[in-house]
């Protein structure tokens, strides 16, 4: 048995029951052997030579006590060497146990955000193909100032229809459309080109884009020259991220 790791106090308690229990035997052979040479001689037995058994016997008994408690704390320690190495093995499969967990928590969380991503990129995609829209309702062209002078596409006031996208959209097709203020008529049937004539009314023939905040608009300038028609001017803004 290795005793180095054992406390000074411990390990002296074990040398000295261990003097002790040699003394005691040393003695009790001795006074043994005395007993049987006395009787040898038949010589009367006297009371100090048969205390020195029971000294001895009694120094065996102390020895032994001795010896005993040294040694149950000698397991004692050696319990709690067993206890500590448990524990520093509990620690550490505690602390894998939290790094997997960690590990599979921020694996999840990466997922989860990429699977959000993917979704938004779809929506995103999908909104692009329907396109966004926006409509501006026009009334009938007015001579300025009273005047009986007829409207005409160079005198009617021009607007902008604009409609917003994301600022890193990339713009695919710009789609026009005119239609009567209280017109049921599907706005497919509508639709008309850049720059075309649909009775009094027209689209610029090209789209300009500026900026705004977190995105961008994308217009199509208008006018309407008739004086008895209320116009829809409508555009819808295909696009791609």
């Amino acid at each position: 048995m290795d005793f180095s790791h054992l406390p000074e106090p411990v390990l002296a308690a074990m040398i000295g029951a261990g003097a002790t229990v040699i003394t005691a035997l040393v003695q009790l052979r001795l006074s043994w052997r005395k007993e049987l040479k006395e009787r040898e001689r038949a010589q009367p037995i006297t009371k100090k030579s048969r205390r020195g058994p029971v000294i001895a016997v009694l120094a065996l008994m102390i020895a032994a006590a001795v010896g005993g408690f040294a040694l149950s704390q000698y397991f004692v320690s050696l319990r709690e060497g067993d206890r500590d190495a448990l524990r520093s093995d509990l620690q550490s499969k505690l602390s894998e146990i939290n790094a997997t967990a960690l590990r599979l928590a921020e694996a999840r969380m990466n997922e989860r955000k990429q699977i959000e991503t993917e979704t938004q990129r779809a929506d995103a995609s999908r909104l692009g193909e329907e396109g966004a829209a926006a409509s501006v309702l026009v009334g009938p062209c007015r001579p300025e100032y009273g005047g009986t002078v007829e409207c005409t596409e160079q005198s009617a006031m021009r607007i902008t229809v604009c409609a917003s996208v994301p600022a890193a959209a990339t713009v695919k097709e710009v789609q026009l459309y005119i239609r009567a203020e209280n017109s049921k008529q599907p706005w497919a049937e509508t639709r008309v080109q850049p720059g075309q004539d649909a009775g009094e009314a027209r689209f610029a023939d090209k789209f300009s884009e500026r900026p705004e905040e977190g995105a961008k608009q994308v217009c199509q300038g208008f006018a309407n020259w008739s004086h008895e028609r209320t116009r829809i001017a409508r555009i819808v803004v295909k696009y791609a991220l």
